[in-house]
């Protein structure tokens, strides 16, 4: 049997700014929920921008939550595989903190060093103001995502074992000071 390839999990986005944290809400409701093989890694990056290409190199398949901007109410979940993502012309970068996916890949591309497959498990985001806490409708979203990147693992051949009993999310930056 063929060595296992290795797997990215990342959860991006800003937690202090209310639902643009559901990418790394849904990596702590993952990790709370399963134990991954040794050739998965499940990590909140935050917010890396052109620092994201370290997070991708050596990696087979990319499997990435964040937010996206959709013609969609918020708390839908949006898919997308690397051909939809550089199917269309990159937009210029207008912040150092613009996620820069696209353009991460490309340039893993150019170099031969990108993921073989892509994907990002998207959702609408309803409130990004400044403060913790996910809307209602993107909380309510966060076990589809977590169950859509289930299934992108389960279509990879991984199984997942679940914890039982669940572990609790490590929502640090929810609790109270």
């Amino acid at each position: 049997m063929p060595a296992a390839q290795p797997v990215a999990v990342l959860g991006m986005g800003n937690v202090l700014m209310g639902d643009d944290g559901a990418g790394p809400y849904t990596i702590a409701e993952l990790a709370a929920r399963y134990r991954f093989p040794d050739t998965v890694t499940v990590m909140d990056i935050g917010t890396p921008g052109l620092d994201l290409a370290p997070y991708l190199i050596g990696v087979d398949t990319l499997i990435l939550v964040d937010t996206v901007r959709a013609d969609a109410p918020a708390g839908s979940i949006r898919t997308y595989h690397k051909h939809d993502l550089l199917k269309h012309p990159l937009p210029p970068r207008l912040s150092p903190h613009d996620p820069a996916l696209g353009h991460c890949l490309t340039t893993l591309e150019m170099a031969g060093c990108a993921p073989r497959e892509t994907v990002l498990v998207g959702i609408v985001p309803g409130k990004t103001e400044l403060g913790p806490g996910l809307s209602a409708p993107v909380r309510s979203a966060v076990p589809l995502a977590v169950a859509r990147v289930v299934d992108e693992l389960a279509a990879l051949h991984i199984q997942l074992e679940p914890r039982t009993p669940v572990a609790s999310p490590d929502i640090w930056w929810e609790t109270p000071v």
